[in-house]
Formats: structure tokens, C-alpha cells, sequence
């Protein structure tokens, strides 16, 4: 499967050197991998795209499993819709787990949303990834790869 040309900031970001693939920006600037606590509340604090590091406007897109497109709670930060859509056609087909996901995915959500909060952990038990619940939803489908 051929990709097609990835938007500049995206194309830009440091590649990952056993998968020759930009590095997401959440997860740093070596490999790729669960994305880095600090870079995932840099990119909410800062409203940045959590694929490509720039600001983000108005109109934000999240990635994630079906079960996260069900919730509206996803753990990979906001993107791009450009960043996102080409992110979903370069990276599930790696088959490994990629943008905050614990497995690859066979079928992705895709979510379009105005806004978004942050939520932190409850407490110091269980699963302490920090999540973005999205609101004002103006678009939701599945990709499968």
C-alpha cells in the first residue's frame, strides 16, 4: 500500500530507525512507543497536535480503538485531521501497537470534536494514563486497516 505525501510537520518529525516512520510527538523524538506522559499533558496544556508538536485550531481529531470511539475518551492526544488521517494510513500498517494503543488495531475510531478535556487519574491505583474525553462532537466513524 502506497501513502500518500504526509503533511509537512508530520513529515518532518524525527524518524523512527527500526520502522523508517516519523516519531508521533507524544511519544518523543527516538521511537516510537506508548506515548510519554509529559509530551501527552504538553500536548492538552498547550493545544498541540499530538502527532506533528503545532498548534492546534479549531476542529480537533482523535484516534484510538472502537471501544474509545464508543466512550468519547481516548489516550493518544488531539491532531490534526490531516495528521490524523495520514497517521492511520502509515503507521497500523507496521503491525505493532501504535498511538497509545496496548495491541494493533484491526479497526480504528475517528472522532471530530470542537473540544476536549483532559482527565487525570483518579488515584494511584490501576491504569494511570491520562485521557481526553471529547465534547461537541461533529463527526464519528471507524477505519479498518
Amino acid at each position: 500500500m502506497t501513502v500518500p505525501p504526509l503533511p509537512r510537520a508530520l513529515a518532518e518529525r524525527p524518524r523512527d530507525a527500526t520502522y523508517d516512520v516519523p516519531v508521533p510527538f507524544a511519544c518523543g523524538d527516538d521511537a516510537l512507543g506508548a506515548p510519554l506522559k509529559r509530551r501527552v499533558l504538553q500536548c492538552a496544556l498547550s493545544r498541540v497536535c499530538g502527532l506533528c508538536g503545532r498548534s492546534l485550531s479549531w476542529g480537533v481529531t482523535f484516534v484510538g480503538s472502537p471501544a474509545e470511539g464508543e466512550a468519547g475518551a481516548f489516550l493518544f492526544p488531539p491532531s490534526h485531521r490531516e495528521c490524523a488521517e495520514a497517521a492511520l494510513l502509515l503507521y497500523p500498517r507496521l503491525g505493532v501497537p501504535v498511538l497509545g494503543q496496548d495491541a494493533p488495531l484491526a479497526e480504528w475510531a475517528v472522532l471530530v470534536t470542537g473540544g476536549f478535556e483532559l482527565v487525570r487519574p483518579a488515584s494511584r491505583q490501576g491504569d494511570m494514563r491520562v485521557r481526553f474525553t471529547a465534547n461537541s462532537v461533529s463527526e464519528r466513524r471507524t477505519v479498518a486497516v
